[in-house]
């Protein structure tokens, strides 16, 4: 009896967390992005109340002193760690996706004062939010300890002018004094409100290659989510502020809000035929679907929290039956969503991984 209680109680959960919906999603894969959603035109942003544009602003000026002729504001970069490098590790490993990132600079050979301080903006289009969402997105520095880059995530409730954004939700640390290339702890690390995350000082999410001298020490993407309760019923926009002092690159991927909505992207349902087998699974499913038209293809995997589990970009896709698999030997049991969605809408399925 324990078990069927069991089973009872996880798929009255998996009945209510499936009510989510998505209502802000970018894995910054598509050069549709880049030429179409996002403002790189050197003005701050146009400081609208209602905006579905995403807005990228250099608002310090100062060139790039790399060498190798990086852009100002946030760019498309490949991810750093080689743990990184494909669309996702459930993915179709005999037919694996490039990832792509967003990333900025900060180095510019101006030290740790003002003069070296970088300023650079990513601004998420307007969200209306419900009574309870989550922000998700995932962040790494090019290198840490050594010229570890910090950032911040802001918020603003009424315009998208870089100087809306008053509060911090997220504080990540940046280095400011150098130390032994084989002791983590003699570094020095911003401080600030709320206190800062000082990414791979716990030992996670980095590549060890020895001494702490690039590249060893290689930011891996790290998953973060914020709740955004305190702001419910409210319209926002969210800001990555990149504002590191002459230190290297950072990169962010799959900016997500969901939540429980009577309205969002999730509510353009398609009829896709979507079905996966085996399911329940255990250590693979095929995910089947068909496509009425050529059209971009984008099928991701959440768990009963909402958190986003694994994003498969199939790309543009022609009309007819279509498959993918997802490895679901190194996922936890318990129930999820696989999610299929196209330029016009979304196809939703359960899967159980036992």
């Amino acid at each position: 009896m324990k078990k069927l209680y069991t089973l009872i109680v996880g798929l009255f959960i998996a009945s209510v967390s499936f009510a989510q919906d998505t209502i802000l999603f970018e894995d910054f894969e598509l050069t549709r992005f880049y030429d179409t959603l996002l403002i790189n035109d050197g003005n701050p942003p146009p400081a609208n109340t209602v905006d579905a544009n995403w807005y990228s602003y250099d608002a310090d000026g100062i060139p790039d002193a790399s060498g190798s002729s990086r852009p100002d504001g946030w760019f498309a970069i490949q991810p750093f760690s080689t743990v990184d490098q494909y669309e996702t590790v459930y993915g179709d490993v005999s037919n694996p996706d490039t990832n792509t990132c967003i990333g900025a600079n900060s180095w510019n050979n101006n030290g740790e004062g003002a003069a070296g301080a970088q300023f650079n903006w990513l601004i998420t289009p307007s969200v209306q939010l419900g009574a309870h969402d989550t922000l998700f997105f995932k962040a790494a520095p090019r290198q840490t300890p050594r010229y570890l880059d910090g950032y911040k995530v802001k918020i603003s409730t009424t315009d998208n002018s870089d100087l809306s954004f008053g509060t911090t939700l997220f504080n990540a640390a940046e280095c400011i004094s150098l130390g032994s290339d084989t002791t983590f702890s003699t570094f020095g690390f911003s401080g600030g409100t709320p206190t800062p995350f000082v990414h791979g000082q716990d030992g996670t999410y980095i590549d060890f290659a020895g001494a702490v001298t690039n590249p060893a020490h290689r930011g891996q993407l790290r998953p973060f989510s914020i709740a955004l309760d305190a702001y419910a019923g409210q319209k926002i926009f969210i800001a990555f502020l990149h504002d590191s002092h002459d230190d290297n690159l950072m990169e962010l991927d799959d900016v997500m809000i969901r939540g429980d909505h009577s309205v969002g992207i999730n509510e353009n349902k398609l009829d896709l035929g979507l079905n996966l087998f085996p399911n329940p699974a255990t250590d693979n499913v095929q995910v089947n679907y068909e496509l009425s038209a050529e059209t971009t293809v984008t099928i991701t995997v959440y768990d009963l929290t909402g958190k986003l589990v694994n994003t498969i970009s199939k790309g543009n896709q022609a009309q007819g039956r279509h498959f993918a698999f997802i490895n679901t030997a190194e996922m936890a049991k318990g129930f999820y969503t696989v999610t299929v969605q196209t330029a016009t809408g979304i196809s939703t399925a359960k899967l159980i991984v036992k």
